[in-house]
């Protein structure tokens, strides 16, 4: 048969491009149902994970951050997505085009020039400053074919439920339709009394 579309006998370029082009799922095994809230379609897999304020203060004792710091962490509601893009098209991550709100009230995203200051306050060392800094979800990035990235973005400590509203370009020179994913009744994790 590759003979046959050596020669053209069965068909054009664009068929051997086809047959070398399509990504073949045949051979992946089925996706685990992720815990938390999900959303996944032909282009996009997307998980979000909350963790408990017991889970961060383990996390971040465990990297040796002083408890000042800690602290400071706990002060925040930390939401963590997972973004898986599917396609051949660039799908772009622009922290700046996401959106958390309560009805019409807008909740401000705690950017990175927050913590700076935070970490004068609490003596915290360079080197965890930028072991933190490793954990929050890059401001900007490029996503190519099954490429993956996760972070945290923070927020201010919510104690009611939220909507984030994820807006996404897409093409390589950001012109291909925007995609728009919805999370409602997102929740900050408080730790049970």
């Amino acid at each position: 048969m590759i003979k046959q579309l050596m020669t053209g006998t069965l068909g054009s370029l664009p068929i051997l491009a086809a047959l070398f082009l399509t990504p073949c799922h045949a051979q992946q095994a089925p996706r685990p149902v992720p815990s938390g809230p999900w959303y996944e379609d032909d282009a996009v897999f997307i998980r979000i994970v909350q963790r408990t304020p017991e889970q961060l203060n383990a996390f971040y004792q465990g990297r040796e951050f002083n408890q000042a710091a800690i602290d400071q962490i706990l002060g925040t509601c930390f939401v963590t997505p997972i973004i898986h893009n599917k396609r051949f098209d660039v799908l772009w991550l622009e922290l700046d085009n996401w959106q958390f709100s309560r009805g019409a009230q807008q909740i401000p995203r705690i950017e990175r020039d927050y913590w700076p200051g935070k970490w004068e306050q609490s003596g915290l060392s360079q080197a965890h400053r930028s072991t933190f800094g490793w954990t929050l979800m890059p401001e900007v990035r490029d996503l190519r074919l099954d490429e993956s990235v996760g972070g945290s973005v923070v927020i201010p400590l919510q104690s009611h439920p939220f909507t984030l509203t994820m807006n996404f370009h897409s093409g390589a020179d950001k012109q291909g339709p925007l995609k728009t994913i919805v999370f409602k009744d997102l929740e900050c994790i408080i730790d049970k009394p």
